[in-house]
């Protein structure tokens, strides 16, 4: 009975953190140390392993991971860095591992061998069927509360995105698409038809640059 009762409550606390316990009691230079797999995200000593991933998923975190490369390259500079990067927006909070961050110079200094240590200018989570109610839950209260200036919600499943700024008052307001283009507060050059991101297939890298290009030579301040 003692095992059953242990038993459910590990189910309880994995329910509470929206994924499987791998260990608990675990010192963050720890896990950044890698002793828990690289799949696997922090919260307060405890390690939770990360879903595997679809294919659309995937292909939609390499076109973005693109897009968004070309667009620094042509512009500001900056660095794009993918899962499984660990963010830690904030000494007291969780180190989480974002679908994609954006980087722009004047927070290349947080980068270090293996997080970013504080908030980065733009985070994107994709979201999968098991990590809805955390991407929309603990990730945005904490991302907002660490200081992320731009927080991109993508639904592959339901073809949903959702685009947050942080204002002076400290929290997340949503940003409105308009005429079916959203354009970015981080990246204000950026204007991207949001039905892009649900296309069945996804543009290649060469038309990816192709298109940035054609975005920054169409850009009206």
């Amino acid at each position: 009975m003692a095992a059953n009762l242990e038993q459910t409550n590990l189910k309880e606390r994995e329910r509470i953190y929206g994924g499987k316990i791998i260990a608990e009691g675990v010192s963050y230079e720890d896990y950044l140390a890698g002793k828990y797999g690289i799949h696997a995200e922090w919260v307060y000593g405890v390690v939770i392993a990360m879903s595997p991933i679809s294919e659309q998923h995937d292909s939609l975190s390499r076109f973005l991971s693109a897009l968004f490369d070309t667009y620094l390259e042509l512009t500001t500079g900056g660095r794009v860095l993918q899962e499984p990067m660990v963010m830690k927006p904030a000494p007291d909070l969780p180190g989480r591992e974002p679908d994609l961050q954006v980087l722009l110079p004047d927070r290349m200094h947080l980068l270090q061998n293996t997080q970013v240590a504080g908030p980065a200018n733009l985070v994107v989570e994709i979201i999968s069927p098991e990590s809805g109610a955390r991407d929309r839950g603990e990730k945005f209260h904490e991302y907002e509360r660490g200081g992320v200036d731009e927080y991109w919600l993508l639904d592959p499943l339901r073809k949903e995105s959702q685009f947050y700024v942080r204002e002076e008052d400290g929290l997340f307001h949503n940003r409105l698409v308009v005429d079916g283009i959203y354009t970015s507060s981080v990246l204000p050059k950026l204007r991207l038809h949001v039905n892009t991101l649900w296309q069945e297939k996804l543009p290649t890298t060469r038309e990816t640059v192709q298109l940035v290009e054609q975005i920054l030579a169409g850009y009206e301040p």
